[in-house]
């Protein structure tokens, strides 16, 4: 199958088109130059806004990974990329003639506040959303489902790297709140105790997308790749990582950094006002990417799974430690991965 790639260069993409060997993966890039080299996929040279019309005659599938993630950008700025581009990637799709797939990796936050079960099913209703990405993201949805293309959507949970190695492509909002966390300047969490941080790896990610490729089609379909009952609860991740961190950084050895309260919406938002009331310019900035992202752990919830049960989940425990390992190697992607472990002062 000749399968057109989007995101080829994000945190997914690429292992996306490893798993997808051993067919014909075409990676729509921006830079032919900076782009990485896989075998088994030709780098094809375009982007949402620019799509090569001369290929749609090969194209039989496409797997549409590229996403602006950047949770605090203003939702007109994500639009353009999270629903237009959608828009223009489904106007490309009609017109293959050889289409028969069309996967829409999508995010779990979408569900925005919902809390429990939270089925493989549309989200007819708008929730209430966290922040303006899941609102764009939850837009892209509507527009792939209303389509009238064979189209299916596999929703992410929150990718936190490699299983094999730990290593990350692009730090997202996960990544800036860790950093923080590790310097011991987020001295707070809004969430509850029983909220499952539902973590999955790059290689989990892409090999849900890739299984539900390989599956029969089902247009419509919604599927989750999330780890779901096997996700840690906040309490627990917070409780891991400040034991990681006790073997890597003084501090957190010394007592004089130690795990943050899990706290309410309003005793954050307390925090938040004297923060902005003291006119620290880094507890403000820590702040603004803490809202960015934290907030979703005020709402519990555990996503159903089915095709994502025939693909092996890592346990959280070693993608977390493997993650904060490669993390603090390369000071959050700042280092060449050489550099040694180093302690912070």
């Amino acid at each position: 199958m000749t399968i057109l790639l989007t995101g080829f260069t994000g945190n997914v993409g690429f292992e996306v088109a490893r798993q997808l060997a051993p067919n014909r993966v075409l990676a729509l890039v921006r830079d032919m130059r900076q782009a990485p080299r896989l075998d088994g996929v030709t780098l094809v040279k375009g982007s949402l806004e620019c799509l090569p019309a001369d290929i749609q005659g090969d194209v039989e599938a496409i797997v549409h990974c590229a996403a602006s993630v950047e949770f605090k950008r203003p939702l007109d700025e994500l639009r353009r990329t999270n629903v237009d581009g959608v828009s223009a990637l489904l106007d490309f799709a009609r017109g293959c003639p050889r289409l028969r797939r069309f996967i829409h990796a999508s995010t779990i936050c979408v569900c925005g506040d919902r809390t429990g079960i939270i089925p493989e099913a549309p989200l007819a209703e708008a929730p209430h959303f966290v922040n303006p990405y899941e609102q764009s993201k939850w837009e892209a949805e509507r527009l792939v489902l209303g389509a009238g293309l064979p189209v299916e959507i596999v929703r992410l949970a929150i990718v936190a790297g490699s299983e094999r190695d730990g290593s990350v492509r692009r730090p997202g909002a996960l990544h800036h709140a860790l950093y923080w966390l590790y310097k011991g300047l987020i001295p707070m969490i809004p969430g509850a105790a029983n909220s499952r941080v539902d973590l999955v790896s790059t290689e989990f990610a892409a090999g849900v997308i890739a299984a539900t490729l390989r599956t029969a089609p089902e247009p419509g379909r919604i599927v989750h790749a999330s780890a779901g009952s096997a996700s840690p609860k906040l309490g627990e991740l917070l409780d891991f990582l400040a034991g990681w961190f006790s073997q890597h950084h003084r501090g957190w050895a010394s007592g004089a950094v130690s795990r943050p309260d899990i706290v309410d919406r309003e005793t954050f938002a307390l925090f938040e006002k004297s923060v902005i009331q003291s006119g620290d310019i880094l507890f403000r900035r820590v702040c603004d990417d803490a809202q960015s992202f934290l907030p979703i752990l005020l709402y519990p919830r555990t996503m159903t799974t089915s095709l994502a049960k025939s693909v092996p989940v890592a346990d959280w425990r070693a993608l977390a430690g493997r993650v904060a390992e490669w993390l603090i190697q390369t000071d959050w992607n700042r280092k060449p991965i050489n550099t040694p472990l180093h302690e912070a002062a």
